[in-house]
């Protein structure tokens, strides 16, 4: 849950994972509802992960109602086997203030003043637009276009490396952190890929990004092979939650800068990394 005090109407994120063991893709059928008390959609997605299959759930909800809103447990059945989420409480704030009276709020205001005579303001209106008309007679030869500044934007690599550098900066310091770190150093070097290539990969699971990358040719082979190290790596923190040490974090890092400067598109040929991201409990 993104949040547990919001004001009424603010959206708010639930998000639910599900793992499910198996070959079977769309073995889970199961769908959650938008809870009472809100409104929203709930979209789904479904990765690889290991010998079975990760379902997410997002759900955006807005609260409809002011005041303390529970959401109640999710029962997902599957296999013979049912499990139950905890229940969830979201305190919603109107947007009225604390002291505020609604009816205050919504008494109508005070009538309109008398309005005032209009003739003044067309007798100026129409001097103005005389005035206007002599200078443009006057000034009447056309005026020099100014060339307008071009911004060019970054290369992708340089997008990269900055956001690697964001990324060492910030806190790693529990296991939700952590996770969060192995999410954003994959979609970065995802979104160079993509920038830089053309390979359509933000959105798609790892196996189907790296299926794509093994029928092009726009990686080396060893590079091919230490984006998959890499990438499945990360998986493994995202979704069986290993929870790799600080050093290791710190090697991600660099493998990732590497990467990108070894396939930048100044960059001239050398040998590929060894791309490394997990680690040991």
């Amino acid at each position: 849950l993104s949040a547990r005090e919001v004001e009424l109407m603010q959206p708010v994120t639930l998000r639910l994972w599900v793992y499910t063991a198996g070959e079977v893709r769309d073995a889970l059928q199961y769908v959650p509802a938008v809870p009472p008390g809100f409104a929203g959609e709930v979209a789904t997605a479904v990765s690889r992960s290991g010998k079975g299959w990760m379902h997410r759930f997002d759900m955006q909800l807005r609260p409809i109602a002011p005041g303390e809103q529970k959401i109640a447990p999710f029962r997902i059945t599957h296999g013979g086997e049912t499990v139950t989420t905890q229940e969830l409480t979201v305190q919603v704030a109107s947007v009225l203030g604390a002291g505020q009276d609604a009816a205050t709020a919504e008494a109508p205001a005070a009538p309109f003043p008398p309005q005032p005579r209009r003739w003044p303001w067309i007798a100026g209106l129409g001097a103005l637009l005389l005035v206007l008309m002599v200078v443009w007679w006057l000034r009447r030869r056309p005026k020099r276009r100014r060339a307008l500044p071009v911004e060019v934007p970054p290369e992708p690599h340089v997008v990269a490396l900055r956001a690697l550098e964001r990324l060492r900066q910030g806190p790693r310091a529990t296991p939700e952190e952590v996770e969060v770190f192995y999410v954003q150093v994959s979609q970065v070097v995802r979104n160079y890929l993509e920038a830089r290539f053309g390979l359509h990969a933000p959105l798609r699971s790892t196996e189907e990004f790296l299926a794509e990358v093994e029928r092009g040719d726009a990686l080396t082979t060893a590079h091919r092979q230490g984006l998959r190290v890499f990438l499945q790596q990360c998986d493994l923190v995202k979704f069986a939650r290993l929870l790799p040490g600080s050093d290791v974090h710190e090697q991600s890092l660099r493998s990732a800068e590497q990467f990108v400067q070894e396939t930048r598109a100044d960059a001239a040929p050398r040998p590929a990394l060894e791309m490394s991201a997990g680690g040991s409990r």
